[in-house]
């Protein structure tokens, strides 16, 4: 049964791999589309979530002006890098509104 599993394992994702590859190849800007998953995904992930995190889950210094600069700097990093990626996914689907005029099919090839 472990051969068969591992058979059928090796199948799909070489099915999978061969399909991916050819909708890269069919794209000449794939790139971009990346951009926009970097966009939506990375920076809310990586600088947005931590910092509401440390405010809801945190230890807050008990010292009261020190606590609210925690706060306030926490709430700053979340707004700015927000507004960071909002930009960051218009700049990406504006990439790709400008490539798509001059897309042809498997042109990098």
């Amino acid at each position: 049964m472990a051969y068969r599993a591992w058979l059928w394992r090796l199948m799909y994702t070489s099915a999978y791999m061969a399909t991916i590859t050819l909708v890269a190849a069919a794209m000449p800007f794939f790139g971009d589309f990346v951009s926009v998953c970097g966009a939506v995904g990375f920076t809310p992930l990586d600088f947005v979530l931590p910092a509401l995190a440390f405010l809801k889950a945190g230890k807050l210094p008990k010292n009261l002006g020190l606590r609210r600069t925690v706060k306030a700097l926490c709430c700053a990093v979340a707004v700015l890098f927000s507004a960071i990626g909002v930009l960051a996914c218009i700049g990406a689907i504006r990439a790709i509104v400008l490539d798509v005029k001059t897309y042809k099919f498997f042109h990098d090839m």
